[in-house]
């Protein structure tokens, strides 16, 4: 468990004590919400806030105060510095010229207690809690430790408003000065958190200078409270700065998403434009700017704070980015259940402002607007959660059309031809939807003709012939009539294919969902006819390729019938190598130490154990060229040139002719396939030489320029005749080398007649490998 630090320890235990002390502010100083202005030389109340104590008890707007607290108006420090009258005991007001008396003030509103306690309060222990999350989980990067000091001052900034609004002076400075601190705590942060993972947009000068300017005002602010003077300039200063402050974040972080538009940091870039508008755009555009530039707030300082729960959900996805949400996704579903919801919310507040029949502020209306809003979204994406929960569990298994379509694809590897396909798609769509009688037919598109996989009634036949001649439709159209229901899985210039049902059972039509799940079922089962239609094609050409030895093989296919080849003996030679030729040395060795150990053998049976170990020599050695043929060693170590050069010794020594070998000038990064191919081509040619050829000179060159690979063979044999070139190519092994060749899209060109030897050009496209070497 990690610990904590003096200093972490000192910032949490003001945090704490600062927000007990406000809280008990706010349970025992009610709100009383009156605003005053001077008349000449008298207090009047000029406005009465909402959700207070004067709203509650209808203080008359207009009345004159004579007493606070016993005291003269002058006196009470509210009415001085903030033009408020609050934390009051008792007052007495004059109106019309009676004398009211107030006292016993005690707060009453329901909805001043959830905005101004319950929900600060929620949220200063939401951010604690995120906090110490934050610095158990996530590595101890200064980033972190940011983000938690954001939190916390943005957290006790917010529990602060309900002081500021009872112009306790503590709270009134704690709000002013965390609120512009957190701001540059926040750019500060967004420095740190993108230079981490390498990304400067701005200057680390900006936060430099902000927090300098920050700290003026603060001390300025200070300094009028403590004198007890609060002009009216001072008021407005915190306010002007921190929309300032709110500009020049927004212009940082939209500044960034747009430079980082096109790379792979852009969803973290949207992930904090969204968070941050969502928690500061209400109460700038709502709260901030009206009240600075007209005077009034459109909605009240509580209900805009509460907006600040998208921070903290915002920089935990920012920290905690190893484990990243489809933030696209669930911005694309919250956009969705937004549209959703503003007709019926605006209905919903339309109908209560005629139900309640009463005069009520714009503010009011649109406060009711947005928690119905809020409340709706909520709602459907609670919905959306439970019906993917709950929905295997609420509806019987066979109306679980998910389920359904699991069970058709599974069910779907194991057919073979269409008509099998057919048969289980009908017995899932019987067994669904529960239907009457179902069938499957095809009809052609120009002729009277059906195809049909079970007896069809001839009125469904007629009916068909009356319907289909007026329409024309496509893979997974739906058709009803009155004689049932049908869907196209099957269309194309000369038929259609259709699964047909008379109706279902309970005699009720398709429904949405139905028919949603019959179209998407349809169009899988054409998916996979079509594909086993392709695999049909293409094993009717590879038997014809079979059975016709003059046809050359396509080249993917021989590049794939090489391949696994190639695979197979790769395989053989590690079988030899662990099996056989382990076993003959296990005997070599035995014999070896028997002839060594015992002496007294007679000289006819150790000459005879002799030459057995000898036989059994020249075994082991032939298992090993074996093994080297079927998988030439080292050749990915080596590079062809080198394994060519073994190759070539190797035939020298069990053969009558010279190799003269020349690669100067090759200098090609092949692919491994091409290695492996221009290898086999090579040692194909040296066996032919040596079987059929009778050479006494070979010639063997490999070079390459800018467009490909060159291989040049000639020997000084016997030569062929070339006009029969099929039959030499099925004896000789030419066909082989002309399959490997054209596999890789290379061209052969071979020049031979008896007795003038034989040559051949092989040319291979050029292709970079990374991972070859030569």
């Amino acid at each position: 468990m990690a610990s904590i630090n003096k200093k972490e320890l000192f910032i949490l235990l003001f945090i704490l004590g600062s927000a007990s002390y406000i809280t008990f502010i706010s349970i025992t100083q009610p709100y009383l919400g009156i605003e005053v202005a001077k008349n000449e030389d008298e207090w009047v109340i000029s406005n009465i806030n909402g959700d207070s104590w004067a709203n509650e008890e209808n203080i008359p707007v207009g009345a004159t105060i004579e007493t606070v607290n016993g005291k003269e108006p002058e006196q009470h420090y509210s009415i001085i510095m903030f033009q408020n009258l609050e934390n009051a005991d008792s007052f007495t007001l004059e109106h019309e010229g009676k004398h009211l008396y107030y006292n016993g003030i005690e707060q009453t509103s329901a909805t001043h207690w959830i905005f101004f306690v319950i929900i600060p309060l929620l949220f200063l222990m939401g951010v604690i809690w995120i906090s110490h999350l934050v610095y158990q989980k996530v590595d101890r990067r200064y980033s972190v430790h940011l983000l938690m000091l954001f939190f916390l001052t943005i957290g006790l900034g917010y529990i602060s408003n309900s002081g500021a609004v009872r112009d306790n002076m503590y709270s009134v400075f704690l709000n002013a000065f965390l609120f512009l601190i957190s701001i540059v705590i926040l750019i500060h942060f967004l420095y740190r958190y993108f230079s981490e993972l390498g990304i400067y947009w701005f200057s680390k000068r900006w936060y430099y200078a902000l927090y300098l300017f920050v700290g003026v005002v603060t001390i300025v602010e200070s300094i009028f409270l403590m004198n007890g003077e609060y002009p009216t300039f001072i008021y407005h200063i915190p306010r002007i700065l921190l929309l300032g402050l709110y500009i020049i974040l927004f212009f940082i972080i939209y500044s960034g998403l747009y430079l980082h538009r096109d790379n792979s940091y852009r969803t973290l870039f949207k992930y904090v434009c969204i968070g941050m508008t969502i928690a500061f755009l209400p109460y700038i555009s709502l709260y901030l700017i009206p009240a600075l530039t007209i005077g009034n707030k459109l909605i009240p300082i509580e209900f805009a704070a509460s907006f600040l729960i998208a921070l903290p959900v915002t920089f935990m996805y920012l920290v905690t980015r190893e484990q990243l949400i489809d933030i696209n996704f669930y911005m694309g579903r919250l956009r969705y259940y937004v549209l959703l919801s503003v007709v019926p919310s605006l209905l919903i507040t339309i109908s209560i402002s005629l139900i309640i029949n009463r005069s009520l502020s714009f503010v009011y209306y649109l406060e009711i607007f947005v928690v119905i809003n809020v409340i709706l979204i909520i709602f459907l994406s609670i919905k959306e959660v439970l019906d993917f929960k709950l929905q295997q569990y609420l509806f019987a298994a066979r109306y679980s059309y998910q389920e359904s379509m699991h069970r058709m694809s599974k069910n779907m590897k194991d057919q073979t031809n269409a008509v099998d396909l057919m048969k289980v798609l009908r017995n899932e769509i019987s067994n669904v939807l529960n239907v009457r009688d179902i069938y499957i037919y095809s009809k052609h598109n120009k002729k009277t003709l059906y195809c049909v996989y079970d007896p069809i009634p001839e009125d469904i036949l007629d009916h068909f012939e009356d319907y289909f001649s007026t329409h024309s439709y496509d893979i997974g159209s739906i058709i009803e009539t009155e004689k049932g229901f049908g869907v196209i899985v099957g269309y194309s210039l000369e038929k259609i294919t259709m699964i047909w049902c008379r109706g279902k059972k309970d005699f009720t039509t398709l429904n949405r969902d139905e028919k949603t799940y019959l179209q998407t079922i349809s169009h899988n089962a054409n998916i996979a006819i079509e594909n086993m239609n392709l695999i049909e094609d293409l094993l009717k050409e590879l038997r014809t390729l079979r059975s016709d030895q003059t046809q050359q093989y396509p080249a993917w296919l021989s590049r794939l019938l090489f391949s696994i080849a190639e695979n197979q003996r790769k395989q053989l030679s590690i079988d030899l190598h662990d099996t056989v030729l382990q076993e003959q040395l296990y005997l070599y060795r035995r014999m070896d130490d028997l002839i060594g150990k015992r002496k007294d053998l007679p000289k006819t049976l150790s000459s005879e154990l002799n030459m057995f170990k000898e036989s059994i020599l020249d075994s082991i050695h032939l298992i090993r060229e074996t093994c080297n043929e079927l998988r030439p060693a080292f050749i990915e170590e080596l590079g062809l040139v080198h394994a060519l050069e073994d190759l070539i010794e190797q035939y020298q020594l069990r053969s009558n002719f010279t190799v003269y070998f020349t690669h100067e000038g090759f200098h090609a990064d092949l692919d491994q396939e091409r290695v492996l191919a221009i290898f086999r081509i090579v040692q194909e040619l040296l066996s032919n030489a040596m079987k059929h050829s009778e050479a006494k000179i070979v010639k063997l060159s490999l070079a390459n320029d800018h467009e490909g690979v060159t291989l040049i063979y000639s020997d000084d044999g016997q030569g062929m005749d070339y006009s029969f070139q099929r039959d030499l190519f099925s004896h000789i092994g030419l066909s082989g080398i002309e399959q490997r060749v054209h596999g890789l899209n290379g061209s052969l060109t071979i020049d031979t007649s008896p007795g003038k030897g034989f040559k051949s050009t092989i040319s291979f496209p050029y292709t970079v490998s990374k991972e070859a070497t030569v």
